[in-house]
């Protein structure tokens, strides 16, 4: 496993700083339209996944890891099913917590 660059966590506001990088990005499944899903990240955002053809999802919660292509976008490179029940909240304060406040405790 190569851990030279860490794959950080984000939230809908930390995607914002890895534009055109890889992140993981947790949320809940709104809706799939044309490859296209619709995610509620757990900070509340909404970002378009491009997902891999076929992609299928039977969980209402998915980890995505992607490329970040805009602010509101992710390229889809593989995903994570999460189940039906996330406490979306304290994901948020994962994110926050890896991000922000101790980043030398993940990265």
């Amino acid at each position: 496993m190569d851990v030279s660059e860490p794959t950080p966590r984000v939230n809908f506001e930390l995607m914002q700083r890895h534009l055109h990088k890889k992140v993981l990005l947790v949320g809940q499944i709104e809706g799939i339209e044309n490859n296209v899903a619709r995610l509620r990240a757990a900070d509340g955002g909404t970002v378009q996944v491009m997902t891999k053809p076929g992609g299928v999802f039977n969980t209402q919660f998915v980890q995505f890891e992607g490329i970040v292509e805009s602010p509101t976008q992710l390229h889809e490179l593989d995903h994570s099913s999460f189940g039906d029940s996330l406490d979306m909240g304290v994901y948020n304060e994962l994110c926050k917590i890896a991000n922000q406040d101790f980043p030398h405790l993940f990265y």
